[in-house]
């Protein structure tokens, strides 16, 4: 991901959080009153309808960007009713919003110029993500493979929406649930770093088998980015290796799949930062001491029972050897298995590999 779609990603993740305090566009009068009903009737219904489609028109028309997360606050702010266990209402309003969501996405593709079509096609995501309704999960859906690697983190942000994915694993919707994760899957090679640790973290939240495939795949890339030295937001991976290190936690999976990928991705992100001392930036380099630093804290302790810091104090004394004997400890080398006890699978003899993979030398190191 180049630093401007970096930037663009950055922007659309505030944008996920911020609304404006501007004046009212669209009278929600009608509308709140309807919320107010116990029961409602085929006038209620037209009621609720008419404003989401005004409502979402009014995004679609919009000429005053600066004010179109207003038109968002209002419509979340009354989707829903104010009446317990109403259930006419939110059906309502999730086929008026799916119905109207829709066809203004299909006009915005269409809009010109091309910059207007992507902040109105961003919002209406963004609003999408906001109502947290299941429902909407095919509007979404529908961009997770978009060219735009801003577009596409926006729709898969709506699918990995902690609501959503507490929504998905009811068994009710394990249909849904699965559907989703077939499609984030066939984008995982496709995406760039950001979205990747979103999809993490909607593998790592969804309570289906397949979900545990997906999270793996994950980390199966960006260890080969690792691996070829092409790596990109090295901060991603301290949340990825977070969902690996809780199930290893929770499931004392250490030799299996989830074991082998954080032992992997962990050692890479180590010898990164030890073999890369010369060449990184000093913003690879404090990502990656994040990444280490809160991975020691939080996932290792957890595994292990036990507070770690010793990677914390080989950092800030500068003292490389000593980062590289707490890799060797922790992880093994090719002498003995590490505190961890991970599989690292099997080699050409069968025997069980109980060190991880070396980090190449870093491209500009090996000419």
């Amino acid at each position: 991901m180049t630093m401007k779609s970096l930037s663009l990603v950055v922007a659309i993740i505030s944008g996920f959080f911020v609304f404006l305090a501007s004046a009212e566009a669209v009278d929600s009068l009608a509308i709140e009153a309807v919320r107010g009903k116990s029961v409602l009737d085929d006038a209620d219904f037209k009621t609720i309808d008419d404003f989401v489609a005004k409502a979402v028109g009014e995004m679609l028309a919009t000429e005053d960007f600066s004010s179109i997360s207003n038109a968002r606050a209002i419509i979340v702010a009354n989707s829903a009713s104010t009446q317990p266990n109403q259930t006419q209402f939110a059906e309502q309003f999730s086929k008026s919003a799916q119905k109207h969501i829709s066809a203004a996405l299909q006009q915005a593709e269409g809009m010109t110029p091309a910059g207007r079509s992507f902040k109105i096609v961003t919002n209406l995501l963004m609003l999408t993500d906001a109502l947290t309704d299941v429902r909407l999960a095919e509007v979404a859906l529908k961009y997770v493979d978009n060219k735009n690697e801003v577009i596409r983190y926006c729709a898969v942000h709506c699918l990995a929406n902690p609501e959503i994915t507490d929504k998905l694993n009811s068994p009710k919707a394990i249909d849904t649930a699965r559907q989703i994760t077939r499609r984030l899957d066939e984008i995982v090679a496709t995406s760039g770093p950001d979205t990747l640790g979103l999809i993490a973290s909607f593998a790592g939240s969804i309570k289906i088998p397949e979900g545990d495939a997906l999270l793996l795949k994950v980390a199966d890339r960006r260890i080969a980015s690792y691996a070829d030295w092409s790596v990109e937001r090295e901060l991603v991976d301290g949340d990825i290796l977070r969902i690996l290190g809780d199930k290893m936690a929770s499931s004392g999976a250490s030799k299996g799949s989830i074991g082998r990928r954080f032992g992997q991705l962990f050692s890479y992100v180590l010898q990164r930062y030890i073999k890369g001392a010369d060449v990184l930036t000093d913003v690879q380099k404090e990502q990656l001491v994040s990444v280490l630093v809160e991975t020691e804290k939080s996932c290792l302790s957890k595994i292990t029972g036990k507070p770690r810091f010793g990677i914390k104090k080989a950092i800030e004394s500068g003292d490389i050897n000593a980062l590289q004997q707490e890799h060797n400890n922790l992880l093994g080398d090719g002498t003995k298995a590490g505190d961890l006890n991970i599989d690292y699978g099997k080699d050409a003899g069968g025997a069980i590999i109980t060190h991880p993979l070396a980090l190449a030398a870093p491209p500009a190191q090996s000419k």
